[in-house]
């Protein structure tokens, strides 16, 4: 059956295949064209990548620096905050310390005269009873204990030696008390932590306050069952202090603090609440703001409750206020038991 397509001529496929033969040239150097500009953009890429990178490194870098001088930063903001504190309580703390070292010294004095008065007792009757042994009675140094008995009443002296040891012990360990209070108060904080009795943070807090507070307000103390908690103790002390100091100035006339704790199985619970004056509504939203105060100008730094704020979150914390104009403020912390990571 002959062929229906038309006859091609020698001539004419070469043709063609010269024409196929082209195209596929043509595609192959588009091919490498479109190959080597691909290379081309992603060696460029690459370097503004590797550019990029270290752009980033040395940032981050940067970043570093500014967070570890930040840190360095605030630790001395804290500090600085600490020491203000316990400087607007050093003549309290003078005092409280002047109190027993007044009457300890006072002691010793009237201890110095028994103990020479028992020193010239006891003399003679060692010179009378080497006498007596030695078959030698002295009635000369008989008369002279009588005599010394006499001037000074030894029943009393005896029963009173008994008594100024006892108010000098109990005033040595006030004063050892509040120099520990102090110590922790004013050293650096470090960043351990370690499982920690926050009622005796409270308490230790307490007793470097105790001048502060006894003339402002009476103190009121509602402890639940608390486990040893994972904190900075010294830190939370800061706290602590913050605001019983701020809770003290909160009074135009004597009022009441009271402290409380509870718990459940993953938090503690501690509330600090007043009589006060209170804060103003529109003061609340920024009362953990730094420098922000509501204390009259040169009163307060503003830092306090910032720092505070700052310290419980820190340990994973939450504090908040909650407070009325004329009937007073409370300030709630919750701790968790155990810090995340550990167990």
């Amino acid at each position: 059956m002959p062929s229906l397509l038309p006859a091609i001529s020698d001539p004419e496929r070469v043709d063609m295949l010269q024409r196929a033969l082209d195209r596929e040239r043509q595609a192959r150097e588009q091919a490498e064209h479109f190959l080597e500009s691909r290379s081309r953009e992603l060696y460029l890429a690459n370097e503004d990548l590797k550019l990029k990178n270290s752009q980033i490194e040395r940032r981050n870098e940067e970043i570093e620096k500014s967070n570890v001088a930040l840190m360095n930063a605030q630790a001395q903001l804290m500090q600085s905050e600490k020491m203000a504190c316990v400087g607007q309580l050093a003549a309290g703390v003078a005092h409280e310390i002047n109190n027993p070292i007044g009457y300890i010294t006072s002691n010793l004095g009237t201890l110095q005269t028994y103990t020479d008065v028992m020193k010239e007792l006891i003399t003679a009757y060692r010179q009378y009873s080497d006498g007596v042994k030695g078959g030698r009675e002295d009635e000369s140094l008989y008369q002279k204990i009588q005599e010394i008995q006499q001037r000074n009443d030894i029943d009393f002296m005896l029963g009173d030696v008994v008594e100024l040891v006892a108010d000098s012990l109990s005033g040595s360990l006030r004063v050892k008390e509040i120099v520990q209070g102090l110590k922790s108060f004013s050293r650096v904080d470090s960043a351990e932590t370690a499982e920690s009795d926050l009622h005796s943070g409270i308490e230790s807090t307490l007793k470097v306050l105790s001048n502060e507070l006894k003339y402002s307000c009476e103190v009121r103390l509602e402890f639940g069952d608390l486990p040893l908690v994972m904190c900075n103790l010294a830190k939370i002390n800061q706290v602590f202090m913050n605001l019983l100091v701020n809770a003290s100035q909160s009074f135009d006339e004597p009022g009441v603090i009271a402290i409380s704790t509870r718990c459940d199985e993953t938090w503690v619970y501690l509330s600090v609440s007043d009589t006060g004056c209170g804060i103003p509504e529109d003061s609340l939203g920024s009362i953990f703001d730094p420098f922000f105060t509501t204390k009259p100008v040169g009163s307060g730094t503003g830092l306090g409750l910032s720092i505070s704020f700052g310290i419980i979150e820190e340990h994973g914390g939450i504090m908040s206020v909650e407070s009325e104009v004329g009937v007073g403020s409370q300030f709630t912390i919750q701790l968790p038991i155990h810090q995340a990571g550990r167990t």
